[in-house]
């Protein structure tokens, strides 16, 4: 009698428990490594508020924060700095503004009010040239979402929600009083 050769139907089923355990253990670790990339944006955009809070504390000047879609790095949605000076708010170059990534969405949860954040000046009474040479007659003032204001607080308080696509996790940057910082909280929904 001859012996057939193959693998025996314990040998497959081995096989098979291995390769279905390894496919298991590597996605869990690309879902973990979503998560990472989600705390990691999160984590940076709470350093670059602390550091807008920090100017605001040092240079005695309220710094805001304005949501901007950059057509350049087709339409990008960044978080851009506002300085309030000589009774205007004024984009800067530093720090860089915050690029958010592609499936990243943030939504301004703050208590409104009816009037404005700090008042601008009529453009008549300016008459200024911006960097781009236009005269602020010839452009729209820009207007924060919030600000930094140099006593350690911010207008209007409320929260600010970063979430992505696909993802539930929601992470919320919520203003304390106590010891005028932002707070990172982190939900599910």
């Amino acid at each position: 009698m001859k012996r057939s050769q193959g693998f025996t139907l314990i040998e497959l089923l081995i096989v098979v428990a291995i390769v279905v355990i390894l496919s298991a253990i590597s996605g869990l670790a690309i879902n973990q490594a979503f998560d990472r990339r989600y705390s990691a944006e999160a984590d940076k955009l709470l350093i670059w508020m602390q550091q807008l809070s920090e100017r605001s504390s040092l240079e005695g000047a309220a710094y805001g924060v304005v949501t901007e879609t950059d057509n350049d790095r087709r339409e990008a949605t960044q978080l851009r700095a506002l300085v309030y000076f000589n009774n205007r708010w004024i984009a800067v170059t530093s720090p860089e503004p915050f690029v958010l990534g592609t499936e990243s969405n943030v939504d301004w949860d703050m208590d409104m009010q009816e009037e404005e954040l700090l008042p601008q000046s009529q453009p008549q009474a300016l008459g200024l040239m911006d960097s781009d040479g236009l005269k602020a007659t010839e452009k729209e003032f820009l207007l924060p979402e919030m600000a930094f204001l140099p006593d350690g607080y911010i207008e209007p308080q409320g929260a600010i929600q970063l979430s992505f696509e696909s993802s539930e996790l929601t992470y919320s940057f919520v203003w304390d009083d106590e010891v005028s910082m932002m707070i990172l909280e982190s939900n599910i929904l």
